[in-house]
């Protein structure tokens, strides 16, 4: 755990991961915790969605919200100010890339992941392999081989297959592509591959940067290695209790809750005046 930020930070920003983090075990935000962010959001602080899911995802859980966001997707390759139909930021992987990895993928039985436009683009849908909570939000297409269907610009490939193999498989591929990509993980059976310099932390300081707003003006909430990059550009952060280790050595403050209640706690631990009963 990192040092205690000054009690007299002002917090103007913020940024939360979605699984196993914003959302409860059913994968919706909490009434109360709708109710912390639309306080902070009147009061003139900024929400930000950090996820490695698609910009229908972030919209769909923003408008359950009812509060205005902004939109961290695909683990940081795009950032969007959805309220004025701006983005800040985007960054796709190159063909040769996603071919390859298609090939690997095909050689060692790894289920495949795509994304067109916001639509999840498959092979074929294989809920036994992810059951992706996504598809809550997005639209989904098959296409048979990806190796015989027209190329196509994605931010991200998501890789699935059984946790005990992901350590093995994530090694692989870095061996193969590791300067050219960034690689991480939302879940135990996942890896997720973006283009090189590509993470959440570094669309958050993007994203800090169209808003005008310092490191320390910043929290961010987090439980996985794909969020570490989040807390680290953040002066603030916060693991649920749910978190891998990893975030929690850097953490400002450890939640003694999982997912949505660990929010609740770290949120009112910076801001207990959200949770005051009186008009913001």
């Amino acid at each position: 755990m990192q040092g205690e930020p000054a009690a007299a930070r002002m917090i103007k920003l913020i940024a939360t991961d979605l699984d196993h983090t914003l959302l409860d075990k059913e994968g919706l935000v909490p009434e109360e915790t709708k109710e912390y962010i639309r306080r902070a959001v009147d009061s003139g602080v900024f929400f930000a969605i950090s996820t490695g899911r698609s910009v229908k995802s972030a919209r769909g859980v923003a408008d359950s919200v009812g509060a205005a966001y902004m939109a961290i997707c695909y683990n940081g390759a795009l950032v969007m100010d959805p309220v004025n139909g701006v983005t800040i930021y985007e960054n796709y992987l190159e063909e040769d890339i996603v071919r390859g990895i298609v090939e690997y993928a095909h050689e060692h039985d790894l289920y495949i992941q795509m994304y067109d436009e916001g639509t999840i683009v498959v092979e074929k849908l294989r809920l036994d392999r992810h059951p992706d909570p996504d598809l809550r939000y997005a639209d989904y297409r098959e296409v048979g081989d990806f190796l015989e269907y027209p190329f196509f610009k994605t931010p991200k490939i998501l890789l699935a297959c059984e946790p005990e193999r992901v350590p093995a498989e994530q090694a692989a591929l870095e061996e193969l592509y590791g300067d050219r990509v960034y690689m991480a993980q939302s879940d135990a059976h996942l890896i997720e591959v973006v283009s090189e310099g590509v993470d959440k932390g570094e669309a958050l300081e993007n994203l800090a940067g169209y808003l005008g707003f310092s490191k320390d003006q910043i929290i961010a909430f987090g439980d996985n290695t794909n969020d570490l990059p989040l807390l680290k550009a953040a002066g603030t952060s916060v693991a649920v209790a749910n978190a891998v280790p990893v975030l929690k050595e850097w953490a400002t403050y450890i939640a003694e809750g999982e997912r949505s209640e660990g929010f609740n706690e770290g949120l009112l631990h910076y801001l207990p005046w959200l949770g005051e009963n009186k008009e913001i």
